[in-house]
């Protein structure tokens, strides 16, 4: 990857992360404001406990891309920017521009989500997938 490319995904990162902090600030507030929130109705109460846990999965998914981007940035700063975590093989340029933060390849990315999904299906009780005849 160029030295311009580079910077461009630096500039990209530091962006994407300066929006998540300010998402995150945004649904710390929100979070507060539901906790503030009282009721005695038994369906506004079934309101506010979903909204709180949607909130509590958006702040965890937010959170976890800050890490992502935090990483990515720390792996231009030493130089191993592009090179996949998976297979140490360069990650192309493409999949580098739609998602700056990655650390697999595109191949690596298939063979962990297989391996994830592989691993929710036997938690679940099941060995194989079923398919329809």
């Amino acid at each position: 990857m160029d030295v311009k490319n580079i910077s461009d995904s630096r500039q990209r990162l530091s962006g994407e992360y300066q929006n998540l902090v300010q998402t995150i600030n945004r649904t710390r507030l929100a979070a507060r404001e539901l906790a503030v929130e009282s009721t005695e109705d038994e369906y506004d109460l079934a309101t506010i406990s979903q909204n709180r846990d949607l909130l509590y999965d958006l702040h965890e998914s937010k959170f976890q891309r800050l890490r992502s981007i935090e990483e990515a940035l720390k792996a231009i700063d030493s130089g191993q920017y592009g090179e996949c975590a998976g297979c140490g093989e360069d990650i192309n340029e493409k999949r580098l521009m739609a998602v700056p933060w990655t650390t697999l390849c595109i191949q690596c990315q298939e063979k962990t989500e297989k391996a994830l999904l592989s691993s929710s299906l036997v938690m679940a009780g099941m060995d194989e997938p079923e398919t329809v005849l």
